[in-house]
């Protein structure tokens, strides 16, 4: 099939290497190897810059690159079309989603969408927001829910759901029962934040340098528990998502709204690459997971 040197020249982009393009196909590297040879020979010029420790784009190969990551993503969606006519539908689904939505909505959308098409199975994978993106962009998802996604000529964003970061704390915290608090009081207690891959942690850095006020948290990590646990114990105060805020729905813990509008005026964002064309079975599943995130919210 025509696509088997594009999958292979694609393989290389992506990897940067012949081997590791192999690995990641099950081929041997040099069906690889010849693959993009053979691919070079009908295009009249070189794709690669063979280097000691893998490889590199030309100019040109930076063109059939962008053609063939098209060709390929057509080719997908093309196949479950012809597989919906058929009355096989696509048996695989993949999603990308940030921690804090992940118990509020998706598992909902799952066990509905499982009764009425027992055969279409799912990948999710939990990833941080800057990754999320990522794997949407190289095709290594076909959705995916992210938090805050900056503007990207290669995504569309399909749904939007409301996700203000707030403060967690413990009740007996002075600043609990307030109805919000600014950055600056926050700042004058121990802080427990998301680490630097985290879009939440991305938007209170931005968030401090613009008022000023300086964050030296005590605690960073990529594990949401443990900033609950950090409140739990009496250290201090989180900056976690609200919905991440739900988790630790016991006695003791509550939740402060922050007064800046930059923490406001956030969400988790559905999306999906601007390029492809979804899959009818994943257009009704991207339906009922919009449905049920939002039902999750009220």
């Amino acid at each position: 099939m025509f696509t088997s040197g594009l999958k292979a020249f694609d393989a290389a982009v992506r990897t940067g290497s012949i081997r590791k393009a192999s690995d990641s196909l099950g081929v041997a590297p040099s069906s690889v190897s010849r693959h993009v040879a053979l691919l070079e020979r009908e295009i009249g010029t070189a794709l690669f810059d063979r280097k000691a420790r893998g490889v590199k784009l030309t100019f040109a190969g930076e063109l059939v690159a962008d053609y063939a990551r098209s060709v390929l993503i057509g080719y997908d969606t093309l196949r479950s079309d012809l597989n919906d006519l058929r009355g096989t539908r696509r048996r695989l689904i993949r999603v990308a989603m940030i921690e804090s939505i992940a118990t509020t909505g998706p598992m909902d959308a799952v066990k509905q969408f499982n009764q009425k098409y027992p055969e279409v199975s799912f990948e999710l994978k939990l990833l941080p927001a800057l990754r999320v993106v990522e794997a949407v962009r190289d095709d290594e998802c076909d959705i995916g829910l992210t938090f805050g996604a900056e503007p990207d000529h290669h995504i569309l964003t399909l749904a939007r759901f409301h996700e203000p970061i707030v403060v967690l704390a413990p009740l007996d915290h002075p600043l609990a029962g307030r109805e919000r608090v600014q950055l600056a009081e926050v700042a004058e207690f121990p802080l427990a934040l998301p680490d630097e891959s985290f879009g939440v942690r991305r938007i209170v850095e931005r968030a401090s340098a613009r008022s000023a006020v300086p964050l030296a948290p005590t605690l960073s990590t990529n594990v949401f528990e443990l900033l609950r646990e950090f409140v739990r114990c009496g250290i201090g105060l989180a900056l976690l998502p609200q919905r991440a805020c739900r988790l630790a729905t016991q006695p003791g813990l509550c939740s402060i709204a922050l007064a800046d509008r930059a923490f406001t005026d956030v969400t988790i964002d559905l999306i999906v690459l601007r390029k492809r064309k979804l899959p009818r079975v994943v257009k009704a599943f991207v339906d009922l997971l919009s449905r049920e995130i939002e039902t999750a919210a009220s």
